[in-house]
């Protein structure tokens, strides 16, 4: 959440979390929440740090006691949302969103949310009435035109996503997101100059964007540019630091390593 304006040692334990430690900035709000414990925001600033932590059930905790004091904080309820969109508990999801929803029927960012959560669920058709909602009232919001485009290509209607996410680079020439899922998009179509264009612009305006090398180095592949390739597998073991794509890295190096040993072969 965005500061508000804050006692000193809540301010000092934002500035903590800020430069990267959670752990002391912990300290300083348990201590004054043990003083003054009716303080939405502190309970809230307690969930930023408790989920930096990677205790999201003891976040959601602290947002729950936050909005018991302050039940209309769109921010607080947003950010509730997402914490439980993140742990999959997306019907409670969906009350936060649409809480923030009753709050601002304008809200185009809710309907993005309430959008991914049908995704999420599968559902297809209510996901695009939320995100197609959304660009209703912002036009130019390109996290909802981006998430159409992306359910548009996860259900083989390219051209419409193809529109969607030009339409999200016309917003914002520097989106890294809208060129990345372009480039996918095109790779799949086996267009690879146009793939790789896209994918180049993505990491021009996000360098680490660990997703855009991985894509660049299977056009390669595709291509027989086994030196492109192994530099752009290189670029994304430097940048992808996920959990999550334990697997995708151990195959990447597995893939690194045979072509080490061609390009080795090749300039004997």
């Amino acid at each position: 959440m965005e500061p508000k304006t804050l006692n000193r040692e809540l301010g000092n334990a934002l500035a903590l979390l800020d430069n990267g430690n959670p752990a002391e900035a912990l300290k300083i709000i348990n201590s004054y929440l043990k003083k003054t414990n009716d303080d939405p925001d502190a309970h809230f600033y307690h969930g930023d740090v408790l989920a930096e932590l990677g205790d999201i059930e003891e976040a959601i905790r602290a947002y729950r006691t936050g909005l018991s004091f302050s039940p209309d904080d769109p921010d607080a309820l947003t950010t509730l949302g997402d914490l439980l969109f993140e742990t999959a508990k997306y019907q409670e999801a969906l009350e936060q969103y649409r809480s923030v929803l009753r709050l601002d029927p304008d809200d185009a960012d809710a309907l993005v949310s309430i959008g991914l959560v049908y995704n999420a669920l599968e559902k297809a058709e209510e996901a695009a009435q939320a995100f197609s909602q959304a660009i209703e009232k912002e036009p130019e919001n390109i996290f909802a035109l981006n998430a159409l485009g992306d359910l548009y290509y996860a259900t083989g209607n390219q051209k419409a996503a193809i529109e969607l996410y030009q339409k999200a680079i016309f917003q914002d020439p520097q989106d890294p997101n809208a060129y990345h899922s372009l480039g996918e998009l095109y790779y799949d179509l086996q267009e690879y100059d146009l793939a790789e264009e896209n994918c180049k612009m993505a990491v021009k305006f996000a360098p680490d964007f660990s997703m855009a090398y991985l894509t660049l180095g299977s056009i390669c592949m595709d291509q027989e540019r086994m030196e492109d390739a192994l530099k752009f597998y290189k670029m994304y073991l430097k940048y992808e630091k996920s959990s999550q794509a334990a697997d995708m890295l151990a195959e990447v190096k597995a893939v690194m390593e045979g072509l080490q040993e061609e390009i080795a072969v090749g300039n004997r």
